[in-house]
């Protein structure tokens, strides 16, 4: 009778494995012994039918994220912010390439200028470059017109642009009241050795820094960027601040060709008078000009 018990067993159990796709496993039923008669034999009801689905297993708790991971979520990683909101752009629609592991990447190629790494790299150079100089450019615009503008003696013409003429009609530049005995000449040899000898040390490493691009030591003298992760968060600001500082030269460039007058003086005019000085009345033509370039 025990031996009838086992082999109903087997093959109950033979018939549920079918049932579910289990592989089966001759070997192991050949080898079924009868249960010896001490040990009670039990069988687990098997709901072959039911739609109620095991409980999922307890979420753990996440654990604290510091304020500068959270921040660096934002700027780092694939759900960084991108170049349009997420219901305008679709995270799978951005280039592979573009993976946000450096700073400021929006997923923004849309000529694909990047494609092969040694690019990425170059063009990420050329614009870190150009956003510092542009950031220099800029504020070497506004504060001379400024402090000039509010009592401080730069010289009968401090706007950007009438400086340069300054020094192509041979005279020399005064700020504060002291007369700089600097001509053109001068001034484009001294550009030259500058910015010239400052490429060169970048091009050839030749102060031995291990990133060229955010060397740090000496060009961070007050220690901002001790911390990686502030590191990391300053790299996104200056990049973003030197984008911003190029769209604003160019501003300056058009605003004198079109006003004949600096940023700090347009400003001026537009906060004073705000529907009398803006863009349209300039390109309409109803507010006075000066003479052009």
């Amino acid at each position: 009778m025990m031996a009838s018990l086992a082999a109903s067993t087997a093959a109950a159990s033979l018939g549920v494995s079918e049932m579910f796709g289990n592989p089966l496993n001759f070997s192991g039923a050949a080898r079924t012994s009868a249960p010896p008669a001490s040990s009670p034999v039990t069988f687990k009801p098997v709901a072959l039918f039911s739609k109620k689905k095991a409980a999922p297993p307890p979420k753990s708790k996440p654990a604290p994220v510091s304020p500068a991971n959270e921040e660096l979520a934002k700027w780092y990683g694939p759900d960084r912010r991108i170049f349009l909101p997420e219901g305008l752009l679709d995270r799978s629609d951005i280039p592979a390439y573009l993976t946000g592991e450096v700073p400021g990447d929006y997923g923004y190629d849309p000529f694909g200028l990047s494609k092969r790494p040694e690019d990425f790299s170059k063009y990420q150079a050329y614009e870190l470059i150009h956003g510092r100089w542009a950031m220099l450019g800029a504020a070497g615009f506004i504060i001379p017109e400024a402090l000039n503008k509010f009592g401080a003696n730069c010289g009968p013409e401090a706007v950007w642009f009438k400086t340069g003429a300054l020094l192509l009609e041979g005279n020399t530049l005064n700020y504060f009241g002291r007369n700089i005995p600097i001509n053109l000449v001068f001034a484009v040899i001294f550009e030259i050795i500058l910015v010239g000898g400052a490429e060169y040390y970048r091009i050839t490493n030749g102060l031995g820094f291990e990133d060229q691009l955010h060397p740090g030591g000496p060009f961070d003298p007050l220690g901002l960027a001790k911390d990686p992760d502030q590191a990391a968060i300053l790299k996104v600001k200056e990049i973003k601040n030197g984008r911003l500082a190029m769209f604003a030269m160019l501003g300056f460039y058009f605003q004198a060709y079109v006003t004949g007058e600096g940023p700090v003086e347009n400003l001026a005019k537009h906060l004073s008078d705000p529907f009398g000085n803006n863009l349209l009345t300039v390109i309409a033509g109803s507010t006075e000009r000066a003479p052009t370039l």
